[in-house]
């Protein structure tokens, strides 16, 4: 009878395995047809075909990329519900992320072209020698001529790299062996991350010992889309931030936590929000002397690790331009539509509300870390939900330019809040993708994608969380 049971159970892990073929299908046409992905033409559509001029074509695309999505989504969550009876141990859901992120590293890059600048800015450095922090792609191409393929398909040529020393390291190494073959590049990218998302679910297991969050992360529909098929860099930084934890937790080392916490941040600089939780609660035992003495030793790690890596690129403070420059583009967050609203009537007032912002975020987290640092007793999993509710202020409310994939920034300390909040966490990486996709079908890129986006991101989610409290019981066992 029981075997009866897992062999209907396991219908969900081959549906996902045929749904997730399905979804690559398009592009493995594409390439058939076209033997390159070099300057596809069909961004933002799933069947790759030319919609500018056929908008039941564009909304043909959308409908059937987010039904395929959403199946992959449901499909998820019962393998996590019926987890213990579809898989025998961890080397079956080991193989199966690994069979599926071999098949998402077969998509075509179709709703970003952030993987673009990735491979020129690294190419800029591999094969010119020029410093990504001080020289644009615009700027190379000016100089040693306009016919550098890999150079010319930087979508953001007039723009120095705005990530860290550390992601400007891996792309130039990267690009170095592609020779200058795009499609070499881009494999390569892809090939990397995968091993990382693979890393990564290594690292779950051994810092929870539940198979659960394994797949909760691995199998994420998101995670797999935004960090394999589309190759963002921010699976890079839960590797660090994972590493930073297992060797928190596990190791008891608080130097290589640190120090991983601090690679982290040389690729994404939002990761400098979680180094203060990790530092304090390493200290947690020690009278307030010895805390704060730990703190300055930790503070001049984090510095000299950090200039360690930017002593490569470092000429003076332009080289932490970057730092400012996503901050001064407005995309799908609610300063956007004040952005459209206010700029043209009153440029000072906008620039009070952002400010005003600001300054009420960095007050309110210098009082956490202060408190936590006066703390007599802790446990990891409150302290961590402190960081976290602090990350979901920082991603949805105070970033100007908000992108799907920053959803990922949620996921490695995912593990140790309520049930409610992990339910909440994994129906917003779908809504996020969902409201993406779908308000595309309406708005270009450039239009109006603040409160819009928002309204469907979080109307989704509240549905989600309404029907899955409901009809799908899952995480049974976690901490409530």
């Amino acid at each position: 009878m029981k075997k009866t049971q897992i062999k209907s159970k396991k219908i969900y892990v081959i549906l996902f395995c045929l749904l997730t073929f399905i979804f690559v299908f398009p592009s493995i046409i594409y390439m058939i047809k076209n033997k390159t992905s070099y300057q596809f033409n069909g961004n933002w559509t799933y069947l790759f075909r030319d919609v500018s001029t056929h908008k039941f074509d564009e909304i043909k695309n959308t409908i059937a990329f987010m039904t395929i999505f959403t199946g992959l989504f449901i499909l998820y969550l019962f393998i996590m519900k019926k987890h213990k009876q579809i898989f025998k141990n961890k080397k079956q859901i080991m193989i199966l992320i690994i069979v599926i992120s071999i098949l998402f590293l077969m998509i075509i890059p179709y709703t970003s072209a952030d993987f673009c600048t990735y491979i020129a800015k690294g190419w800029l450095g591999a094969h010119y020698g020029e410093n990504p922090y001080y020289v644009t792609t615009g700027q190379a191409i000016e100089m040693y001529g306009e016919n550098d393929p890999i150079l010319n398909i930087d979508p953001w040529k007039n723009e120095t790299t705005v990530y860290g020393p550390l992601w400007a390291m891996i792309c130039t190494v990267l690009s170095f062996f592609s020779f200058g073959n795009f499609d070499i590049a881009l494999l390569l990218f892809k090939l990397a991350n995968v091993i990382v998302h693979i890393a990564n679910c290594v690292l779950i297991y051994k810092i929870t010992k539940k198979n659960m969050f394994v797949i909760l992360y691995g199998l994420n529909p998101l995670i797999l889309f935004e960090a394999i098929a589309n190759v963002h860099n921010d699976i890079f930084v839960v590797l660090f931030i994972l590493l930073a934890l297992y060797f928190l937790l596990k190791k008891k080392s608080l130097f290589w936590a640190v120090a991983f916490t601090t690679m982290a941040i040389l690729i994404k600089y939002f990761a400098v929000l979680l180094l203060p939780f990790i530092v304090l609660y390493a200290v947690r035992n020690k009278d307030i002397k010895q805390r704060i003495k730990c703190c300055i030793f930790c503070i001049i790690e984090f510095v000299s690790i950090a200039l360690l890596f930017y002593l490569f690129y470092l000429r003076d403070f332009e080289v932490l331009k970057g730092l400012f420059i996503q901050q001064q583009k407005y995309r799908q967050s609610i300063f956007l539509i004040l952005f459209y609203i206010l700029v043209k009537r009153n440029v000072k007032l906008f620039d009070i509300i952002q400010n005003v912002t600001f300054i009420s975020f960095a007050v309110y987290y210098i009082y956490v870390v202060i408190r936590l640092l006066l703390q007599k007793e802790m446990k990891f999993y409150e302290i961590i939900r402190k960081y976290q509710f602090i990350l979901v202020l920082f991603t949805f409310i105070l970033i100007t330019n908000f992108n799907a994939w920053y959803i990922m920034w949620l996921f490695p300390t995912v593990f140790w809040l309520k049930k409610n909040n992990i339910k909440d966490v994994l129906y917003i990486s779908y809504a996020g993708e969902f409201a993406t996709i779908f308000y595309f079908i309406f708005c270009s890129e450039a239009a109006m994608l603040g409160v819009p986006y928002i309204i469907i991101l979080l109307g989704t989610t509240f549905i989600l969380d309404i029907f899955g409290n409901k009809r799908i019981k899952i995480l049974q066992g976690v901490r409530k």
